[in-house]
């Protein structure tokens, strides 16, 4: 038997009922996560097969120890992959498995962070121009002006046709991988958008600055922040960032077609970029840039990354995406509490919690969520 389902088993604060519905959650969470990830990495290894070729058997041999708290056998396809994009063996790599069923759980206290995702709330949570200017809401169907107050929809047509164009319409709720987010430049589209659409807020669309926009000219390109508060000390620090971009008319998601490089400390591009199955790019295939460029304003990211993750409570890791725009001016575009992408970093050869990742191993392992 596994060791978390040991400690389950053998917790004392647990009832007997308690045990058998967290390990029968713990086992539904667990398998599918290994599932899913199988089949992703088998996918990715029929589109690039040398991506499976094994690590030294040292450094394979120190990640199968360094995550035996929650594997018996831990699945080295996550370790292969990042070491044959980056050519950068490391055995803090986190098993992708392992990081949905184990870490990011426990690291994640209450569920009600995500209410500090919902893009509705963003300009109450923050002022002063941090995110972008909502125009208005729909909420469960209702419509709202910008300050939240209920409206009709007589008086919401009115506004159509006077705001300025474009805007941006998109879901004010999980709205991953950019899905039904829509840039527009009528008020007939907009019109006609939002009597197809129950949940979304309405806002200004930001320019993105040059630096950004030479990369790709499509919708809005965007960094990936993540920052973690230590379980040691509670302290923020940043872990990683990623520069996010659309490709072929995509927008930046991956899951769009985009693709995405790490961003060293720094602020320096890693060099390639990579697309959601791991092909490298080592210029972009649309615009011919190289990925090894310093991005604008490096430390004010990192100042805004920690101001906003210290207003998201009860969760250890926040991921933040922000953009640079026309003005020179960092601005926060969304807020992820859940279902954190550790990829960035990873493929890019940096381990996702990186010189904290023995820190969270022995935290996650004593307060794993399936003990509580």
């Amino acid at each position: 038997m596994e060791e978390t389902f040991k400690n389950i088993v053998k917790s004392n604060h647990l009832s007997s009922k308690s045990k058998l519905k967290n390990l029968l959650y713990y086992y539904s969470r667990r398998s599918g996560a290994i599932k899913s990830w199988e089949n992703r990495h088998q996918q990715v290894f029929k589109i690039n097969s040398t991506y499976n070729t094994p690590c030294s058997d040292e450094v394979e041999l120190e990640h199968q120890q360094k995550w035996s708290a929650f594997r018996t056998k831990v699945d080295l396809s996550t370790l292969r992959l990042c070491k044959n994009i980056s050519g950068h063996a490391d055995a803090r790599i986190i098993p992708e498995d392992i990081f949905v069923s184990d870490i990011e759980p426990t690291l994640m206290s209450d569920d009600s962070v995500h209410f500090l995702s919902h893009k509705s709330f963003y300009n109450r949570w923050f002022s002063n121009g941090i995110f972008p200017r909502d125009i208005f809401h729909r909420i469960n169907g209702q419509y709202l002006d910008s300050s939240l107050n209920p409206v009709s929809f007589d008086e919401i047509k009115k506004q159509i046709s006077d705001i300025s164009y474009p805007v941006v319409l998109k879901p004010n709720k999980d709205s991953f991988g950019g899905k039904d987010v829509f840039f527009i430049n009528n008020a007939d589209t907009l019109t006609k958008v939002c009597g197809e659409n129950r949940d979304f807020v309405v806002q200004e669309q930001i320019r993105q600055h040059e630096f950004f926009k030479k990369y790709n000219p499509v919708g809005l390109n965007t960094i990936r922040v993540y920052v973690y508060k230590s379980v040691k000390d509670d302290r923020y620090h940043v872990l990683n960032m990623a520069f996010r971009m659309g490709k072929g008319g995509s927008l930046d998601n991956e899951t769009s077609g985009g693709i995405h490089t790490m961003i060293n400390p720094g602020g320096r591009l890693n060099g390639y970029a990579v697309d959601k199955y791991g092909t490298r790019y080592e210029k972009h295939p649309d615009t011919g840039y190289n990925f090894d460029e310093v991005i604008p304003a490096y430390e004010e990211l990192e100042k805004l990354a920690i101001k906003i993750a210290q207003q998201v409570y009860f969760s250890r890791i926040i991921g933040l995406d922000a953009c640079y725009d026309q003005e020179g001016k960092w601005r926060a575009i969304e807020v992820n509490t859940k279902g954190h992408t550790i990829r960035f970093s990873q493929y890019g050869g940096q381990p996702f919690f990186g010189e904290f990742t023995d820190e969270v191993i022995e935290y996650c392992t004593r307060n794993h969520w399936g003990l509580k």
